[in-house]
């Protein structure tokens, strides 16, 4: 699916520096999410993968350089079609590889909720949350011995 767009630097000399950043950001980042989606798939919670933070620098990089070429992206493009198939390829893979990402982050943290509400749900059980209050107020644990009888909920 990736294409490695900057596999060899000789052959952009000539494309603006600006640009060039851009298409090795863009497919780094996709690199990123790419690995990213592959852990995700594997099972690891959104919030434990290592590659949150990379990806968020690369995101803010991705946005600062494209601030920097968006003036003059459609004459680097008109000068060299073959740079532009380059950067709009990386750019659809990346999408592509975005849309996966987004969709998988999303199952990730379902995921997590339900395993922290089973959690909170077995806690409640385990506490007795919802156990009938007697005339004094007071839970009527004593009648369970493995909670003992000075214990108040």
């Amino acid at each position: 699916m990736l294409q490695n767009a900057a596999s060899d630097p000789s052959d952009t000399d000539h494309i603006d520096g600006a640009a060039q950043a851009l298409l090795e950001v863009v497919t780094e980042l996709a690199l990123v999410m790419d690995e990213e989606n592959r852990l995700l798939a594997e099972g690891m919670p959104a919030g434990v993968v290592p590659t949150a933070e990379r990806k968020t620098e690369l995101a803010a990089d991705y946005a600062a350089l494209w601030e920097g070429v968006r003036a003059d992206v459609a004459q680097t493009l008109a000068d060299d079609p073959e740079f532009s198939e380059t950067l709009i390829q990386a750019v659809g893979d990346l999408r592509e590889i975005a849309a996966e990402n987004v969709a998988r982050l999303e199952a990730a943290i379902l995921a997590s909720r339900r395993r922290v509400d089973a959690a909170l749900a077995a806690l409640r059980d385990e506490a007795g949350v919802g156990r009938p209050y007697g005339a004094d107020g007071e839970t009527q644990v004593g009648r369970y011995s493995v909670v003992g009888t000075n214990f108040h909920i």
